[in-house]
């Protein structure tokens, strides 16, 4: 056998070694392909990693800005005023008309008040006896005691000295009370005076509060107040007033505040 000439397993041998160092490039290689893969790898996961981290700080950054920014866009609800209230959206009777004029209420005339404390029974009874004893126990001559008293009850101040029918005429006009004679004026309430007293100018006979007319229409009765209680039993009788008769004046003029 020739020495020089290799063997099989020699020349396997000889391939092996001559491939080897292919082999070893190409483990380098790989090795170098798979540390590039994971430094990318973990270079994407870091770089994930720092975006999410950046992500939740912005989100709180962005929170706390808006939770510290006046709200300025956002409508806030408050309590209706009285302008911004339509006054087409509520009920009328709850409308507040403070600023329109207050209707002023005309105070409640006196004529009015004496008429419906005498429409009273109750009163009528009360107020006699009052001017029964202011004059001395006596119902002769109580008329002007009586009607005195009717009106000190209803805010107007008689003097308590008042005790003729001269005196009680001077005690209104002094107070302004206005005298008119045309008896078609009058008013429930109304302070009724007479003729004068034979041979006393001036001074009427009689006085009396005119509390209606018998027949509405006619003037020539009227229901009344006096103190001409022995003759007619109450103070609230009926009396000639626009005709005269042969027992009583007829009326002259009344007197109203």
């Amino acid at each position: 056998m020739n020495k020089n000439k290799l063997t099989n397993k020699e020349i396997d041998k000889v391939v092996k070694l001559k491939d080897e160092p292919e082999d070893d490039a190409k483990y380098i290689k790989e090795m170098y392909d798979l540390a590039d893969k994971n430094k990318f790898k973990n270079n994407i996961v870091a770089s994930g990693l720092a975006i999410a981290i950046a992500s939740v700080i912005m989100i709180s950054i962005i929170m706390n800005i808006t939770f510290l920014r006046p709200k300025t866009d956002v409508a806030i609800s408050k309590a209706p005023t009285k302008d911004a209230i339509s006054k087409d959206t509520i009920p009328k009777d709850t409308v507040d008309n403070s600023t329109t004029k207050p209707v002023e209420v005309k105070p409640i005339e006196i004529q009015t008040k004496v008429f419906e404390f005498l429409d009273i029974e109750a009163n009528r009874t009360s107020v006699l006896q009052k001017a029964v004893a202011l004059n001395k126990g006596s119902q002769k001559g109580v008329t002007v005691y009586l009607l005195s008293e009717i009106l000190r009850l209803n805010t107007v101040a008689i003097p308590d000295s008042t005790t003729s029918v001269e005196k009680f005429m001077k005690a209104l006009t002094s107070m302004d009370w206005k005298k008119d004679t045309d008896y078609t004026k009058l008013q429930k309430g109304d302070i009724c005076f007479t003729t004068d007293m034979p041979e006393k100018h001036g001074v009427p006979s009689h006085t009396y509060i005119f509390m209606g007319w018998v027949e509405e229409g006619k003037t020539d009765y009227a229901f009344v107040c006096d103190g001409q209680v022995e003759e007619f039993g109450t103070i609230l009788h009926k009396r000639n007033l626009s005709i005269p008769t042969t027992k009583l004046d007829k009326f002259s003029f009344f007197l109203r505040k």
